[in-house]
């Protein structure tokens, strides 16, 4: 952990927290669900599941990652 002003950067969420705020905040995101994603259906072709490795065509129900991966959602 980053120390620096009387704080330290978060290890989850790398924003800069004060130290009299660190145990709380720390609980707190460590209790947020960790992956977000976002239901989509494919309009074509695209790739493959960074999960099952396998193919992802059109129609398709996948989820996607914060990040944009993409992957089935099954």
């Amino acid at each position: 952990m980053w120390r620096g002003g009387g704080g330290f950067k978060c290890p989850v969420c790398s924003k800069s927290v004060a130290s009299n705020e660190m145990e709380v905040h720390f609980i707190m995101c460590l209790s947020k669900p960790r992956l977000s994603y976002n239901d989509d259906v494919l309009a074509r072709d695209a790739g493959e599941c960074v999960i099952c490795l396998e193919e992802l065509q059109q129609g398709d129900t996948i989820a996607r990652l914060p990040c944009l991966c993409i992957y089935h959602k099954r």
